[in-house]
């Protein structure tokens, strides 16, 4: 009888081992769960922010026309240098960029199941087009014509009406004073040399959104054009119509915007007036726009 206790008490020690290990080989399953689980998760927001940016970077060398090598040369950098990832893929879809990054993730605890490292991967999408609203609008309206990003243009506060194509000078017609924050169907007073001024030194501190009407100013404003800087961005909304929408009171059709660099400004004589080239621009703002003169905007879609 001593001999089967004995026998009993040594298969019950054998089962709480087996009990044990197996309980224990839970414990580290669970311990591995939870910290190379969110280790895991961890990794995947850095290449998730490390896609994201390079997909951004990538589309914005896009938008201005910088061509495929330096969209993929920036999306890669941003990627992988800037943002850590071991391994980035871009691919480009017509005005959209993509980018899928990913790294090995070492694991801790998982090792005793034999799993080392875990590939831990994210992709980006994103895509440019034309605004469909700018921040920081210039009060000068401009006629929508054929312009290139070469050439140098002049533009003079005077009534002198020119073909720009051929002569590079944006006068007369082709030119307008914006009341910016006067939209139809609002009927309200000008603006004012001194508001305009202001919003030619600083832009207009507001949205301006394409396919609206805004109230033009008339009149000269030689002195509010020579509030320019040299060096300065202008963001010229594009009209296309003008049209009494109230007795006597134009209102200008907002077609998309342009972008104006300024090289001089001929603040004495007249007229006055500033010069300088249209170049491509990336600016914030939904890229849902219709019509592409050169400002753009970006925004991740995926």
């Amino acid at each position: 009888m001593k001999r089967n206790n004995q026998h009993n008490r040594a298969s019950e020690s054998g089962q709480t081992l087996v009990i044990v290990a197996v309980l224990l080989l839970g414990l580290v399953a669970i311990t591995a769960l939870v910290i190379d689980g969110g280790n895991i998760y961890l990794q995947r927001r850095r290449m998730q922010n490390a896609a994201d940016a390079g997909a951004l970077a990538g589309v914005r060398a896009l938008a201005l026309d910088q061509g495929y090598s330096a969209a993929y040369a920036a999306a890669t950098d941003y990627c992988s240098q800037r943002n850590g990832a071991d391994r980035c893929a871009v691919s480009v879809s017509g005005v959209s960029f993509i980018v899928r990054a990913c790294e090995d993730a070492q694991m801790t605890f998982a090792r005793v199941l034999n799993l080392d490292q875990v590939e831990v991967c994210a992709q980006a999408a994103a895509r440019f087009g034309p605004v469909s609203r700018a921040w920081g609008a210039a009060p000068i309206a401009m006629r929508e014509f054929d312009f290139d990003f070469v050439t140098t243009y002049s533009m003079w506060d005077d009534a002198k009406d020119e073909d720009p194509v051929t002569s590079h000078n944006i006068s007369g017609s082709f030119r307008g004073w914006l009341t910016l924050d006067c939209v139809y169907p609002t009927n309200c007073s000008p603006a004012g040399a001194s508001t305009l001024s202001d919003w030619m030194r600083n832009g207009y501190q507001g949205f301006t959104d394409i396919n609206i009407w805004i109230r033009g100013d008339s009149g000269t404003k030689a002195s509010t054009i020579a509030e320019a800087r040299v060096g300065q961005v202008l963001l010229l909304p594009v009209f296309n119509q003008i049209t009494d929408m109230y007795s006597n009171k134009s209102y200008y059709h907002i077609l998309t915007f342009a972008a104006f660099q300024v090289s001089s400004v001929k603040k004495t004589g007249t007229p006055k007036g500033i010069t300088g080239k249209f170049l491509k621009y990336v600016m914030p703002g939904p890229p849902t726009g219709s019509e592409d003169d050169g400002v753009r905007s970006i925004a991740l879609t995926q």
